[in-house]
């Protein structure tokens, strides 16, 4: 549940800050048995610029159980999936680095037979909600300048650009130039 994420103590304040998932929908952290689920929608959102299957195997992998039998997060990786019922349908990557009080997410998907059902609206909420609790102010990301609805769901949501980047992207056929991130943040 989201509420693992949280430290101890938290968890009831933060949620209340974050949205509930839509449509009887749930948001929770993601689990090595996700890794088909993670890979079909990132293979289905993305064309380019996509995580590898080993790669979110590595994200997943970020996880540590204790002699107890409980588990904690590393602060590195945090990835959260919003599910109907059994289907994941989209999932948010966050990654914080130890001593900064800076969050990022790194990758958001929602597969596109969910999409415009809030499920991003809700993954980005449950974001702020779990970087707060680890003690960070703000989250930044970078997405594709041509992604007009991302950047009209960022900033639909508080997040501000304040830098561009040249050629972050690769280039997505028939373009032979590689494409500009923007980078936005927001306080939290």
């Amino acid at each position: 549940m989201l509420a693992d994420l949280l430290n101890p103590g938290e968890g009831a304040a933060a949620l209340t800050k974050a949205r509930p998932a839509p449509h009887a929908s749930t948001i929770r952290e993601a689990g090595l048995r996700d890794l088909d689920a993670l890979t079909a929608i990132e293979n289905q959102c993305f064309s380019i610029d996509r995580i590898s299957r080993s790669g979110l195997r590595r994200f997943l992998a970020h996880r540590s159980c204790t002699t107890a039998g409980g588990c904690t997060l590393q602060a590195r990786a945090r990835i959260l999936v919003v599910e109907n019922g059994t289907h994941v349908c989209g999932y948010v990557l966050l990654l914080m680095r130890q001593n900064s009080r800076i969050a990022r997410t790194y990758s958001l998907a929602v597969a596109p037979e969910h999409r415009q059902m809030g499920m991003a609206r809700t993954l980005l909420a449950c974001t702020e909600s779990v970087a707060m609790a680890s003690g960070r102010n703000r989250i930044r990301l970078e997405v594709r300048e041509d992604n007009a609805a991302a950047i009209r769901l960022y900033t639909s949501v508080g997040y501000r650009p304040f830098d561009r980047i040249a050629s972050y992207y690769e280039a997505a056929p028939p373009q032979v130039d590689r494409t500009a991130a923007i980078r936005m943040e927001k306080l939290i």
